[in-house]
């Protein structure tokens, strides 16, 4: 019998020998957030990847006022109550929770964006980058974060601090966008 090209016992593949595996059910709505989950956990930059937001996420709901608080002259503060605010509704887009992960900055690369070491940045893997997006991209297999952008007509990742150069792309070199940031969070105290 000749042998076949498909099947059989390969190198590497499938569960440890010896360990057992398990069905599991997930509930229909549950399904895009455990897809997204194990997409992003077999995506090149797994070892490197944040885990992604809890997929039952917590709800922190903090309250918010409806005045604004001016940064320059003081003012009298309203004790007016706008609403309650859910974090996880107010910082992360409708339906992208399973592909929003929060990624700790390291380096100076990016303080005229006001992101800065030890900054943390909320990412989302769905959205598709545009031209001037912050993005995380994959650059010699490591993460960098940049501002997508062109540099004489070549599409380049282009640092906020005069001390970096662009990585600029050229023909026939690939650049991999690992997800776009949506928001830029600072530990003050």
């Amino acid at each position: 019998m000749p042998p076949s090209d498909h099947g059989g016992r390969r190198p590497g593949a499938g569960r440890p020998a010896g360990e057992p595996s398990q069905r599991i059910r997930v509930p229909e709505s549950q399904v895009p957030g455990v897809l997204a989950y194990l997409e992003a956990y077999r995506s090149p930059a797994a070892l490197e990847a944040p885990r992604p937001l809890s997929l039952d996420p917590s709800t922190v709901a903090l309250t918010a006022f409806l005045s604004r608080v001016p940064a320059g002259v003081p003012s009298m503060a309203d004790a007016d109550v706008d609403d309650v605010v859910d974090l996880n509704e107010h910082l992360v887009l409708p339906g992208h929770a399973p592909s929003t992960f929060i990624i700790r900055v390291s380096g100076w690369s990016m303080i005229g964006a006001g992101i800065f070491d030890g900054d943390e940045v909320l990412v989302d893997r769905a959205l598709a980058p545009r031209q001037g997006d912050i993005v995380v991209a994959m650059v010699n297999n490591e993460l960098t974060i940049k501002r997508l952008g062109k540099v004489d007509g070549h599409i380049a990742l282009l640092p906020e601090n005069a001390h970096f150069k662009p990585i600029v792309f050229r023909e026939g070199e690939t650049l991999s966008v690992w997800g776009v940031v949506t928001r830029s969070l600072r530990t003050l105290r």
